[in-house]
């Protein structure tokens, strides 16, 4: 029995270390055959500049300080795939020693990792996996499966370490990316809803207490890191620039010519006037947009980062130098500044169109979210919300599959809460909304199992066991 129980061991490990140097071949073949991409935002990461939270400039200085500045892009995108193939495995192997999934379901696992892997390289127009980008995604796709991954640990298993864990992850990947803060929602909803039910009341409130206490503390350390880091580097204690341009370009889309009169700041006023005579010489508002909803979010989609990149990346900073800003990081101050103006002026008489951007944005996200964007995909992707939905309820109340349930749920609700906050600030594109994708599909396969082959194989391996009792 004993020397039994030692060989299983042996295989156990013996197929983690295959799968695992399976998920690094994998990924280190795009990293060799395809290289460095090099994206529109890279330069800004690169340069270090005050728009950029701190953790991914850092890192790229750390590589161009160890391999210098001509050859520490590579290394950066090799140490990218590895962390990505050791956060899929990682993801995995968890979900396979939780559920005791049989060696096809792990396969099915890793081959929708892959898949997202495919596409990305070869269905979409950047035509590169994430992790051998020179962007922030080279390490938040990543980050974020290990941040799920504990956060599913920590409502299963009640393992409050995994969930102290988790926290911790969250507040590098704030620290990379603002989007990223949509964890800290993600992790307090897991709590309040999966453990409810699971805790006597004393415990489970308790939980809530010190999750919303680690929230807090997460985040006061996550800005705490962007202000140091400002201020080793350029000599101000404050947070990155040009934060309120995740709310500019939409309030500008939603803004109609006359809404200058909203504006009671003369020099925002002003800003507001020169900028949009840009927006209609490029068409970048929602009155040039044609055919309903679809067409809403296609013109959107489209002028998105010509209004962000093309107009005011550059005219709002110009113009704060030309009302007297003495240096680069004063000149973003003062656009940041302004460009808060111009929001809240702006959005509370646009509130019915942005509606109705914001509408077709989330559209946009949910689709994007688990398949690449076409007709036919469109409504595959509406088919396999409707049966993921499904599922989830037969799993919620059928005997013995709560952990299930809540893994799924967990995940849609990380989804939903994804598309919708990127869809209330910026443009839900693909390149936002990758995060929950491999996720999705790896739920569904391990709601699929559970309910229509778990039963089979624990009913083939009591046979199994009856059979062996008898000889």
């Amino acid at each position: 029995m004993k020397k039994e129980s030692e060989n299983k061991s042996k295989i156990t490990i013996r197929t983690r270390i295959i799968e695992l140097s399976v998920c690094v071949l994998f990924y280190m073949f795009f990293c060799v055959a395809y290289g460095v991409y090099i994206g529109a935002d890279s330069k800004g990461y690169m340069e270090m500049i005050a728009a950029r939270e701190p953790v991914y400039p850092l890192l790229l200085a750390l590589f161009r300080k160890i391999f210098g500045k001509d050859d520490y892009l590579f290394p950066v995108i090799v140490f990218q795939n590895l962390l990505q193939a050791a956060s899929v495995f990682f993801c995995v192997d968890y979900l396979r020693t939780r559920f005791r999934l049989p060696e096809l379901i792990s396969v099915m696992m890793y081959a929708v990792n892959f898949g997202v892997a495919f596409l990305c390289q070869f269905a979409s127009e950047r035509g590169a996996i994430y992790s051998s980008n020179i962007m922030t995604e080279g390490i938040t796709v990543s980050l974020w499966l290990v941040f799920m991954t504990l956060v599913l640990k920590g409502i299963v298993d009640d393992d409050n370490r995994s969930i102290f864990l988790a926290l911790i992850i969250e507040t590098i990947l704030v620290d990379t990316r603002k989007q990223m803060a949509v964890g800290y929602i993600v992790i307090f909803l897991a709590v309040l809803i999966c453990r409810a039910g699971r805790d006597k009341k004393g415990k489970y409130f308790a939980r809530l207490a010190l999750v919303t206490a680690g929230i807090i503390l997460s985040l006061v350390t996550a800005v705490c890191g962007t202000r140091l880091y400002n201020l080793i580097l350029r000599g101000e204690f404050v947070q990155n620039v040009r934060d309120m341009n995740l709310v500019l370009t939409t309030s500008l889309y939603v803004a109609d010519k006359e809404d200058d009169r909203l504006i009671e700041d003369a020099d925002a006023r002003e800003l507001f006037q020169r900028t949009y005579v840009l927006l209609e010489e490029t068409e970048s508002n929602y009155s040039f947009a044609k055919g309903g909803l679809a067409g809403l979010e296609s013109h959107y989609e489209e002028h998105y980062d010509v209004i962000t990149i093309e107009i005011t990346k550059n005219l709002f900073e110009d113009f704060a130098r030309e009302k007297g800003a003495a240096d680069e990081l004063g000149a973003a101050i003062e656009a940041d500044r302004l460009s808060g103006v111009i929001v809240k002026s702006l959005l509370k008489d646009n509130i019915a169109t942005y509606a109705k951007v914001y509408l077709s944005s989330v559209i946009n996200g949910l689709v994007n979210t688990v398949a690449h964007r076409n007709r036919i995909l469109d409504i595959c992707a509406y088919i396999a919300y409707g049966a993921y939905i499904v599922l989830l309820v037969i799993c919620r109340f059928k005997t013995g599959k709560r952990d299930v349930a809540d893994v799924s749920l967990t995940v849609l609700g990380a989804l939903l809460v994804n598309v919708g906050v990127t869809a209330a600030l910026i443009f839900c594109q693909s390149r936002y909304m990758i995060y929950n994708m491999a996720l999705f599909y790896m739920a569904g396969i391990l709601m699929v199992y559970e309910i229509f082959l778990h039963h089979e194989t624990a009913q083939t391996a009591a046979l199994s066991g009856s059979e062996s009792v008898r000889e």
